[in-house]
């Protein structure tokens, strides 16, 4: 899968519209659409930015075995925390992130 593709489906995945990424991280709505076309090859620091905010890095965006390479010290905290909760605890923390996430 090319880079337009995975980035409009990792998009959609999370439920992001075009105008509300575009409006988060002040990259056009124009510009991402000519990037999933294909039209347009972003730069490093685009395509980060654009990562970032739908909730993964580069390395992860083109890891296809999907596992999470280089967590940040925050995410490592995260799931250390999350760790030591019992599974109903842990359960709750999990579904609260995906309720603040839409």
């Amino acid at each position: 899968m090319d880079l337009a593709q995975k980035f409009k489906q990792l998009r959609t995945q999370r439920g992001i519209s075009v105008y509300k990424l575009s409006k988060e991280t002040d990259i056009s709505e124009n510009y991402i659409r000519k990037i999933e076309k294909g039209e347009s090859q972003p730069s490093v620091l685009v395509l980060e930015k654009l990562l970032k905010r739908l909730g993964t890095t580069i390395s992860e965006f083109y890891n296809e075995s999907n596992d999470v390479l280089y967590p940040t010290a925050y995410e490592r905290e995260l799931i250390e925390s999350v760790r030591v909760l019992n599974q109903e605890k842990a359960d709750a923390v999990l579904h609260f992130a995906k309720l603040m996430a839409k």
